[in-house]
């Protein structure tokens, strides 16, 4: 196979000047490795809806033996490879006697956080092959250290848990790229498909890598590329559509034609706003400096280089532009991001003559970055969401739950840190999922079944008493969420529970209440008052 990826490797003159102290690979692994452990005992609970609700939730249903996801039509819009990794780590904790909730999540916050470690290497050895040590060092570094990183790698995020596959695609065809043979193609092409059944957009990685092919009609690196690819991604998505659903890769279509149907219902932006969210968080004046650096790399290894645009380019065109859908394009940019800009400055004689400024852009990065890092790594996300249940998992009386947003809307209850089964009583009545009509079929709902009843200010009160007319359930602890006008909203739910003692209060964690104080119409205040319902 011919040369892909040449490589220009830093002569005396490129190599940096400046004198930086930079940690081999070995600490920065450690490094690594030490801020995610700390993640993952102390950011407890979760970023998004979707790192919960369509990855954990679903994969304790599983275990208990619910049919969610699975009695659809069609198939739903989330990596059913995924939530079932989760659910085989479930049931297994399951049959040794190992249920408790908290104690679960630290360990998927653990192995996720080791396995973010390969990101950290990838990047490390790309960068390596690339433009040699020196420039390593500092992708590493970024890589390990960057602010949102090690929280981000403990979350149930597809777009993080991504990463690793596809970045061992491109180092297989880098670190191999002057003896390039069938079976790297192949090997790339199949750790392709693995990231593609975490995250579908991931194949615009490999779009953009295979146009380079196709522009040097490099016919079999292609087909053997594609073959590694569609091999995995067929054999395992099509697999599971085929039993599941209607036909094989029906996941797929089914993906594509919601997000072109449901394109705006989502957050939307400029077309612009990526590189808004690029630029601003690598941090500038550092951000500035990697956008550029990438921009001069397109010689040097034109398959990541187009593969990252493409993915880019796609994403800002698409109307949904939420920001955690370009974090796998990061560490890409990273990579190739160092290795453009320090060879960069290595030749520019404004940074041969303003040595200090850049160390001091450096400084000033490397200081904010770490206190960030840090602090995101102590940030218990979603306290207020999260810290109720698990309260509230000690109680034995514990047999229906109300939850109050006042003025606000109402939200899903992460109730799988209640160790036990609960739902909506909305799932029930009527029950248009078919989940739970299917589960009594075969067995009554548990003595210790929670269902949970949600309304706010625009609810009548009549439909609560409805919901729990038909479900038969009454609830014995209210949730009061928020602070505002507290006294009116007890008077109204007095209206049905007249007997209410206040048992706990729980306070957002500071990250939310920064989220809160930065966006007040967004991130609402949740404070939470927990009051026993006595008869």
């Amino acid at each position: 196979m011919p040369d892909l990826l040449p490589v220009l490797p830093p002569t005396a003159e490129q190599a940096p000047t400046r004198r930086e102290y930079l940690p081999p690979l070995r600490t920065i692994l450690l490094l690594a490795l030490g801020l995610r452990i700390l993640a993952a005992f102390f950011s407890k609970g979760y970023a998004f809806h979707d790192d919960h609700f369509d990855v954990i939730t679903i994969a304790q249903d599983w275990v208990y033996g619910l049919t969610t996801w699975l009695h659809r039509h069609v198939p739903p819009r989330h990596s059913l490879a995924y939530t079932g990794l989760h659910y085989g780590l479930f049931a297994a904790l399951d049959a040794v006697g190992f249920t408790n909730p908290d104690a679960k999540m630290t360990i998927v916050r653990l192995l996720h956080g080791l396995y973010s470690l390969l990101v950290v290497y990838f990047g490390y050895k790309i960068t390596e092959d690339l433009a040699g040590e020196t420039y390593a060092r500092r992708t590493g570094l970024l890589l390990a250290v960057l602010w949102f990183m090690p929280f981000m790698s403990v979350r149930n995020l597809v777009e993080m848990v991504c990463i690793p596959p596809y970045l061992g695609g491109f180092y297989v065809l880098v670190h191999h790229r002057n003896r390039l043979q069938a079976r790297h193609f192949l090997l790339a092409g199949a750790l392709f498909g693995v990231a593609f059944l975490f995250r579908y957009h991931t194949a615009l990685f490999l779009m953009g890598a295979s146009l380079v092919l196709l522009a040097r009609q490099q016919w079999k690196a292609l087909a053997w590329l594609t073959l590694g690819f569609v091999g995995v991604a067929g054999l395992v998505q099509g697999t599971i559509d085929a039993a599941l659903y209607d036909y094989p890769m029906q996941s797929l279509v089914s993906y594509f034609l919601f997000n072109a149907e449901g394109a705006y219902q989502y957050s939307t932006g400029p077309v612009y706003r990526f590189a808004l969210t690029v630029l601003g968080f690598l941090v500038p004046p550092i951000s500035a400096f990697l956008v550029f650096g990438y921009a001069r790399t397109r010689r040097l290894a034109p398959l990541l280089f187009w593969g990252g645009v493409l993915f880019f380019v796609a994403h800002s065109l698409f109307p949904n532009k939420q920001e955690r859908f370009i974090l796998p394009l990061f560490p890409l940019l990273i990579v190739l991001g160092v290795i453009g800009w320090e060879r960069y400055v290595a030749g520019a004689a404004f940074w041969q003559r303003h040595p200090r400024l850049l160390a001091n852009s450096w400084r000033f990065f490397w200081v904010l970055n770490g206190i960030v890092a840090f602090a995101l790594a102590l940030t218990y996300s979603k306290k207020s969401r999260v810290e109720p249940m698990v309260y509230l998992s000690q109680k034995t009386d514990l047999r229906g739950l109300v939850l109050d947003f006042g003025p606000h809307g109402t939200k899903m209850p992460p109730v799988f840190y209640l160790g036990r089964m609960g739902a909506e009583a909305s799932a029930f009545i009527p029950d248009s999922s078919g989940v739970w009509a299917r589960y009594q079929q075969q067995r009554p709902l548990p003595a210790d079944f929670v269902m949970t009843y949600a309304l706010n200010d625009k609810t009548p009160l009549r439909r609560l008493i409805s919901q729990m007319n038909y479900t038969q359930r009454r609830p014995t602890y209210l949730l009061l969420v928020g602070e505002q006008e507290i006294d009116r909203r007890l008077n109204r739910l007095r209206l049905l529970f007249p007997n209410l003692k206040l048992e706990h209060t729980i306070t957002p964690s500071p990250y939310d209440q920064v989220l809160h104080a930065l966006n007040p119409r967004v991130h609402k205040d949740e404070h939470v008052r927990i009051y026993q319902i006595l008869k």
